[in-house]
């Protein structure tokens, strides 16, 4: 699963695509933790690529959300896939990560 990240002004655009699971959330951690060292204040967070979600991938993006808080800085889920909007419905956390989310 690959992640890609780009900067724009004052917005950092990370975009991970595969399976967030277990067997990657490990792996992505610390490219995750080390795209936050980027100085922006806003960070974008697209999803529409994840194609598999589970409890060990949300802990991750609950970590990412609780860091950028801790320093003041914002997330923004720019895009989600039907895996991550089924997990995040199985989990009631759509409000932890974006009021605006709603189920399809």
């Amino acid at each position: 699963m690959p992640l890609t990240y780009s900067v724009q002004e004052d917005r950092l655009l990370l975009t991970l695509s595969g399976g967030l699971t277990i067997f990657q959330a490990a792996e992505r951690k610390p490219e995750l933790l080390h795209a936050l060292t980027l100085a922006q204040t806003h960070v974008v967070l697209d999803l529409s690529g994840v194609d598999e979600l589970d409890t060990a991938g949300i802990q991750l993006l609950l970590l990412l959300r609780r860091e950028l808080a801790n320093s003041g800085r914002q997330l923004e889920i720019g895009a989600y896939s039907p895996a991550v909007l089924a997990a995040l419905d199985l989990l009631q956390l759509h409000e932890r990560f974006s009021p605006a989310v709603e189920a399809e």
